[in-house]
């Protein structure tokens, strides 16, 4: 009776190991087919990270009032664009200057930078290129050099950049170079 509780045992837990190794070659499988590359703008030499699967959403409305942009230096990203918190802020390729594509479902992953008035600029950024675009729904979204800026939702901290190189929703997804280039 000890000896096929054992086996059993033994079974059991080779059954339960060989699930994990699948659900772990899944993992990949997945991860690598949702990922992409693209060719640079601005060259980068670090891996573009997976986009999550389902992308994150959030109900929150994004906040609309005084918004002010600033550089800031991210590390192995080097200088980019963010709001006057620190946080990051992205552009969606698939958006044309003064012309965003992001609503419904996109716009509750991608939470566009909303204001009321012109936004302010720090150091490093060019006041003149720093504007506003109207949305279909009536908001005003912030730009620089035209492009709409959004908030990432998987964004949890101030620092976060886990938006950077993400192909969700049709397009890729980059932060800003302090010169206003996509960090593709």
């Amino acid at each position: 009776m000890r000896r096929a509780s054992a086996v059993l045992t033994v079974i059991t837990a080779i059954g339960v190991a060989l699930t994990g190794c699948g659900a772990l070659e899944n993992k990949e499988m997945s991860s690598s087919a949702t990922s992409s590359t693209e060719t640079s703008v601005v060259p980068r030499t670090d891996a573009v990270t997976p986009a999550p699967n389902p992308p994150p959403s959030t109900d929150q409305i994004p906040p609309i009032g005084d918004v002010s942009l600033d550089i800031d230096d991210r590390g192995d990203l080097g200088v980019i664009v963010v709001d006057g918190a620190g946080r990051s802020v992205y552009v969606f390729s698939r958006d044309r200057a003064n012309d965003p594509t992001c609503y419904d479902a996109c716009a509750d992953t991608w939470l566009p930078l909303l204001t009321d008035s012109k936004p302010a600029s720090g150091i490093g950024i060019d006041v003149a290129a720093a504007g506003t675009v109207p949305r279909r729904d009536g908001a005003e979204q912030v730009t620089y050099k035209g492009l709409p800026l959004y908030r990432y939702a998987g964004d949890k901290v101030d620092r976060d950049v886990n938006g950077q190189g993400l192909d969700m929703f049709g397009g890729g997804w980059h932060v800003l170079t302090k010169d206003g280039r996509p960090l593709t």
